[in-house]
């Protein structure tokens, strides 16, 4: 699956293939009391043949095989919905695999009976083991390892034992594994891509509640989040932590006069200025509120953070965009910033109430300027 990726101030959205095999995965587990309630009545009707056709030990041993490896294939189906935030590390695919594949083990295991079978017990025998397998196969198909698990334990047993079969036997399995095959083939594409679609969907409501619509950066939800997330960061390393507020100088005139089109149109190009500034992982440009803005700094000294706040004055500048009613005629930014390593009395209220302060003196003093916070 082609992962699709669009680059976003808000944040890097981006159709994950992880994404998709964790929401398989889940999909999978979807329904799996109707699957376990199948398998325990199936597998009891296959455990009287067995009893039948063999002797009664070897039919409950068989069953309670059947029930301990389903049983702990449905165990780790419960987790799996329970958890949302799932995570496919190696491990837990290789928990899954395991899973699946004793689960379709204890199917196959029965098919090793099949010799010592006589004929009618043998094909009724075959019908109950195609039917719980391919009860349980169309949703496993979603997510292939599971699927792959599961099938080889059931159909490599089952596979073994053919030339030991009739004839007859031997062509209605086969017959069987040709059909089942097409099904599943055309109902995992149908599946995988109603999946798709959904997560698809996910992602366009992700966007929409992180970004600022007019400018496409981080809103202030965004804003809040990175600079909540980056602030319990640096105070766990222990690293600066900065933070830039600055404001469109005298963007109301500019608004009035000029006709808010225009004034979203000086938004938009501020922005695009400010993002193209803030190319590093971890910094984090958005739209703060009217025409403020703010970017955050992780792990970004006062030197570094305040060589930043004169790309961002400059990068306005340099957009010379018309504007009469201020005295420098064209469109600038006030900057104010601040730096903190937090500590454990401090709060991050602190480091916004400093480069507000700090911004404000920007204005005060004359505006296209930058201004910095003392910390004590």
């Amino acid at each position: 699956m082609t992962a699709i990726v669009e680059k976003s101030s808000a944040r890097e959205f981006k159709f994950d293939p992880h994404d998709l095999a964790n929401e398989e995965l889940r999909h999978v587990y979807r329904g799996r009391n109707n699957a376990l309630l199948v398998t325990a009545l199936t597998g009891a009707i296959a455990a009287g043949l067995l009893g039948w056709g063999i002797n009664a030990l070897a039919g409950i041993a068989w069953y309670l095989w059947l029930l301990a490896a389903t049983g702990w294939h449905w165990l780790m189906g419960r987790s799996t919905i329970s958890n949302s935030s799932i995570g496919l590390r190696l491990s837990g695919i290789n928990h899954h695999i395991a899973a699946a594949s004793l689960a379709g083990a204890g199917w196959g295991s029965a098919a090793i009976t099949l010799p010592w079978l006589d004929r009618s017990t043998q094909d009724a025998m075959l019908i109950i083991m195609l039917i719980a397998v391919n009860t349980a196969l169309p949703r496993l198909v979603v997510f292939l390892p599971v699927f792959f698990a599961f099938a080889a334990g059931v159909y490599v047993p089952l596979v073994l034992m053919l030339p030991f079969l009739e004839n007859d036997s031997r062509r209605l399995v086969a017959m069987v594994l040709v059909i089942v095959g097409i099904t599943l083939w055309f109902s995992a594409k149908e599946i995988r891509r109603v999946l798709v679609e959904t997560l698809l969907k996910q992602i366009s409501f992700e966007r929409a509640s992180w970004e600022d619509r007019l400018t496409g950066l981080g809103n202030r939800r965004h804003f809040d989040e990175k600079l909540d997330s980056g602030w319990r960061q640096a105070a766990r390393l222990q690293v600066p932590l900065s933070l830039i507020i600055l404001d469109v100088d005298h963007f109301k005139k500019f608004n009035d006069n000029y006709g808010h089109p225009a004034g979203d149109e000086c938004l938009r190009q501020v922005a695009t200025a400010l993002d193209n500034c803030a190319r590093r992982a971890n910094d984090s440009v958005a739209r703060y509120g009217g025409e403020e803005f703010a970017v955050v700094l992780f792990h970004t000294p006062m030197n570094d953070a305040k060589n930043m706040s004169e790309k961002l004055r400059t990068a306005v500048l340099d957009l010379k965009l018309q504007h009469e009613f201020s005295a420098h005629g064209v469109v600038t930014i006030s900057v104010g910033g601040a730096t903190i390593i937090p500590s454990p009395d401090a709060k991050v209220e602190d480091l916004i109430k400093l480069a507000d302060e700090a911004l404000y003196r920007a204005k005060e003093l004359g505006r296209n300027r930058i201004e910095w916070a003392v910390v004590s």
